[in-house]
């Protein structure tokens, strides 16, 4: 059995499952274990760990990837009784072809997606945050194809809105880069086959920790602070202290 402070779940057909569970908050408490998880992609995750989440209190999987990446790899939440399943992507276009296309040239690609989602994509963030606010009942799972790109904005953004120092967001950040060496090798060799520039995809699939502090740091400079960021994409203040409770082990 998994400890209840075990960070990483090594669920088989999964490779980077983490609670986001024991950061402390600026209020003095943690958030809770075993409420919120961060994942890669889940089409390969097999039915004993499927039920092994839902025991552990899974009952909501959010899946923010694009719905060309569903078709061909399928989450196998989407027909697993008695856990909600959504898909809500971040991003209309594939992620690593997306930052590929826009490559600015910058120290690293990643920050510009990063910025990307943070500035353009409003209506799917809000769109996330309001059904994780929704759901009083049960852990939340939130994935995308690594669980690094895409699953780490959702993490820093709830963990940045409690108060978790950016140097914990840095490091639960740059966790992945220890457990996907494995995915990594895969998804580059689906690239080669695909014509893309391997060398430049293998740096989309670095998990630096200056590329989401540059973000935090950009995140503050223009809203001020995580809390303030939601009340411009439109999210209800009534949403909003309902995250902080739920991040604060409050409900």
């Amino acid at each position: 059995m998994i400890e209840s402070t075990n960070r990483h779940l090594p669920v088989k057909g999964t490779y980077n499952i983490r609670d986001l569970g024991g950061y402390k908050t600026q209020f003095g408490e943690t958030t809770p274990w075993r409420k919120f998880f961060r994942s890669d992609s889940l089409h390969l995750i097999t039915n004993e760990g499927m039920s092994y989440l839902y025991q552990e209190g899974l009952r909501l999987v959010i899946d923010l990837r694009t719905q060309k990446e569903m078709k061909e790899r399928p989450n196998a939440f989407e027909k697993f009784p008695d856990v909600r399943y959504l898909n809500l992507p971040l991003f209309d276009d594939l992620a690593p072809i997306f930052m590929l296309k826009n490559d600015t040239g910058q120290q690293s690609p990643l920050l510009n997606f990063y910025l990307a989602a943070l500035h353009n994509q409003h209506d799917a963030i809000r769109a996330v945050m309001s059904e994780i606010s929704n759901t009083n009942d049960g852990a939340i799972l939130f994935n995308c194809t690594a669980g690094k790109d895409r699953t780490g904005i959702v993490a820093a953004l709830l963990l940045g809105l409690v108060g978790v120092s950016n140097e914990d967001i840095m490091y639960d950040y740059t966790l992945t880069a220890e457990l996907i060496p494995d995915l990594v090798k895969q998804l580059l060799v689906e690239s080669k086959e695909r014509g893309v520039d391997t060398k430049k995809h293998s740096q989309m699939l670095e998990s630096p920790a200056e590329v989401i502090k540059l973000t935090l740091l950009e995140l503050e400079k223009k809203y001020g602070s995580v809390n303030n960021y939601f009340k411009t994409i439109g999210l209800e203040q009534a949403l909003i202290s309902n995250l902080c409770d739920r991040l604060s082990g409050k409900i």
